[in-house]
This record gives C-alpha cells, sequence and structure tokens, in this order.
C-alpha cells in the first residue's frame, strides 16, 4: 500500500457541522483511507512514497449527488454514464445515490423485468471504476 502525504492545505472542512474546520495542514493517506490528520511537524512522515503540495488549495470530503439519473450503458451521446460519473468524480463527487429507476431503451415495465433490471443495475455500477 503506497502511503501518501497531502501537504500544505489551506482550509481542511471536516464534513461535521459541529465541527466544520479542522486544525491542520496535512493528511496521511495508506491504501486509500486517511490515516492521518495534523500539522506536518507533528506527523510521523516516515516512510511516506508520494507527496501531494496543494499550496493552500481547500480539501474537503468527497461530496455526495443525492439525486441522480443513471443510464444503463452507453447509448446516446448525451447520456454517456462512464464520462458523467467520471466528470462528476473530478468536480469532488464520490457518492452518487440514485433516484430510484434506471434509464435503458425499452426497459421493462413488469415487476420481474424491473426486479431484474435493479439487480443487473447494482451489479453492474458495483464492478464500474471510472478514473480507477
Amino acid at each position: 500500500m503506497v502511503k501518501m502525504m497531502i501537504k500544505n492545505i489551506g482550509v481542511l472542512v471536516s464534513g461535521e457541522i459541529s465541527n466544520p474546520i479542522l486544525e491542520g495542514d496535512t493528511l496521511l493517506v495508506e491504501g486509500g483511507l486517511i490515516q492521518a490528520v495534523g500539522k506536518e511537524k507533528d506527523l510521523d512522515v516516515k516512510g511516506v512514497e508520494q507527496v501531494i503540495d496543494v499550496q493552500g488549495m481547500t480539501v474537503t470530503p468527497g461530496l455526495i449527488d443525492s439525486h441522480c439519473h443513471p443510464v444503463l450503458g452507453d447509448f446516446t451521446p448525451r447520456q454517456k454514464m462512464l464520462d458523467f460519473i467520471e466528470s462528476s468524480l473530478h468536480g469532488g463527487v464520490t457518492t452518487v445515490i440514485s433516484a430510484g429507476e434506471v434509464h435503458l431503451p425499452g426497459r421493462p415495465k413488469d415487476v420481474a423485468g424491473t426486479k431484474a433490471l435493479a439487480i443487473l443495475a447494482a451489479k453492474s455500477f458495483a464492478s464500474a471504476r471510472p478514473g480507477g
């Protein structure tokens, strides 16, 4: 697992309404998970393999799009789902919540077909990893 340091953070947003701004200018990340938050001088930075200097930028938790209408597949130029998800990821969105249906040409309207489509969509989206 790569140990990464994100340093020179200007503002560190917590995502907690009771404590919205954290004290610190550095994050230590290992295996894709934040392991430590604080001042660089106070953290154990031994073994860091990758350093990202954000030069005073604001760092926030991943954003949530709580109302999304995903399509299954890239069947039209207008609704290219993987491009849409990757674009959202570049804007800081790490989680999307479907509004409850999957758009697909000729999608079934009966109970069995709708249930099968829901299972297919859940398995497909769980396996898709836009942006890595």
